[in-house]
Formats: C-alpha cells, sequence, structure tokens
C-alpha cells in the first residue's frame, strides 16, 4: 500500500503548495506546458517501512499500513527537506515524530487561518490574476446544461464532505464579487463568461476521463488545478472563489 493520489493532493492543499518545513517553504507546484504539476514529495512522519539493517526513520510498528499512509502521519516537503528527515540515523535524532507533527500542524493551521483572512479581503486585482489563463481558452463548442440547483443539495448529489462543505460556505462570501467581476469583464469581453467555464469544464472532464469519478477526490483535484501554483495567497483564495462561483451556480461538477 502507497499514498493514494487523493491523499496526495489534499495534502498539498493543505499545506498551501509549500514546503512545510518553516526554514524552507519553496514551492511546490510547477507549470509545465498548458498544465501545473505537483513536484513536492510526501514524508512518511512516522517512517513506512521497518525491519532490514536500515529501517525507516521514526518507524512505529504499532500503526497499520493505512495509519503510516494516512494524511495525518504525512508531510508535504521539498526533495532536500525530505532527504534531511529521512537521512538514517541524523533525521531521526534531528526530526523526532513530536517535532514533525508540531512542524505539520503549525504549517497547515497557519496557512489555513491566512488562507481564510485572505477570502475575505479578495479583490479584482486578485481575480484579474487568478482567471488571466482563461483568455488563452476558446468559447464552447457545445451547450452544456446549467440548470441551478439548491446548494445543499448539489454538494449531497457530489457526495461532499462535512469540511469541503465548510469550504464552499466560507467561499461564498467571495461570489458576490467574483460575480460582479465576470460581469465587468464581460462588458468588453462578452465571451468571457463562457470561456471560464470552458477552461474549468475541460479539466473536470479530463479528470473524469482519468478514472476520478469520487466527488471529493474530484473537487480537491479541481481546488488544486484552479490555484495553478500562484504564490500569493489572496491569488489563490481568488482562484478557489471562482471555482465556487462555477460550483454554486452550476456550471461545473454533477447536478
Amino acid at each position: 500500500m502507497s499514498v493514494t493520489t487523493s491523499v496526495r493532493v489534499k495534502l498539498a492543499i493543505l499545506s498551501g503548495n509549500r514546503c512545510a518545513m518553516p526554514d524552507c517553504n519553496q514551492r511546490m507546484l510547477e507549470s509545465r506546458g498548458d498544465g501545473h504539476v505537483l513536484v513536492g514529495e510526501v514524508a512518511h512522519i512516522a517512517g513506512l517501512h521497518g525491519g532490514g539493517p536500515r529501517p525507516s526513520a521514526r518507524f512505529d510498528p504499532k500503526m497499520s499500513e493505512e495509519e503510516r499512509n494516512s494524511l495525518s502521519n504525512l508531510l508535504f516537503v521539498c526533495a532536500n527537506c525530505h532527504k534531511r528527515i529521512d537521512v538514517y540515523p541524523e533525521g531521526e535524532r534531528d526530526f523526532p515524530r513530536e517535532r514533525l507533527l508540531r512542524i505539520k500542524e503549525d504549517h497547515e493551521s497557519k496557512f489555513q487561518a491566512d488562507f481564510e483572512a485572505c477570502s475575505a479581503n479578495v479583490t479584482f486585482r486578485e481575480l484579474e490574476a487568478a482567471t488571466a489563463w482563461i483568455r488563452q481558452v476558446s468559447p464552447p463548442a457545445q451547450e452544456y446544461d446549467f440548470t441551478r440547483i439548491p446548494l445543499d443539495s448539489k454538494i449531497r448529489k457530489n457526495g461532499l464532505s462535512p469540511s469541503s462543505a465548510s469550504i464552499i460556505r466560507l467561499q461564498l462570501a467571495a461570489v458576490p464579487q467574483v460575480r460582479t467581476f465576470i460581469q465587468a469583464l464581460s462588458q468588453d469581453e462578452p465571451n468571457f463568461p463562457d470561456r471560464l467555464k470552458t477552461g474549468f469544464l475541460a479539466h473536470y472532464f479530463a479528470l473524469r476521463s482519468k478514472g476520478i469519478l469520487n466527488g471529493e477526490d474530484l473537487f480537491n483535484s479541481m481546488r488544486l488545478f484552479a490555484r495553478r501554483g500562484f504564490v500569493d495567497i489572496t491569488t489563490q483564495a481568488a482562484a478557489e472563489a471562482v471555482l465556487i462561483y462555477l460550483f454554486e451556480t452550476c456550471e461545473v461538477f454533477e447536478k
């Protein structure tokens, strides 16, 4: 058993696409061609392998394999920091389990707090940066059914977790700003709203074609796609607000 893609994506989101080590903070998502690739590595807090001449650092024989590969036992770090904490025996000595758990909690909690604060301060400037890539998208070649349904019904339809539902409700505060931004931009670029839908729908259907059908996995993958490796947290919040606007208006995701 290894770390699943869905756990890896969730870990990247919680880490803000940054290395969790406090003296590093390297960006963990890179632009490659027309897409973005996760370049961070998943490090185990309690080591993955036991036995042999060189067991994994911090290996705990009492943990199950599922527990070792769970979100609570993982850090999102760069390759150099991964080596630092796993090299034996220095990594085990310098980065005991308790220290890495604190690093994880501090990093993820700080990013979440900063993200929530920035979500309340999204402006046209961040929305422009978050949607600049849409100008490279062609208008849709076919029509989709964008019939609107109640938000709670759509959350249930997609099987989203309570934490994802909370994220959606948090970002709803920025939806009026997103709507005003799209309306303003469409005055000069009438095709912009259609290109916006098309850009997100294309990635959504690409994920489904790869076999990602679980609603929670799709939602987290779309969140990562929306953020597109942006460094500025407020721009990340703006990008995610655009996604939630499309979710709320039933222009992306199952309904």
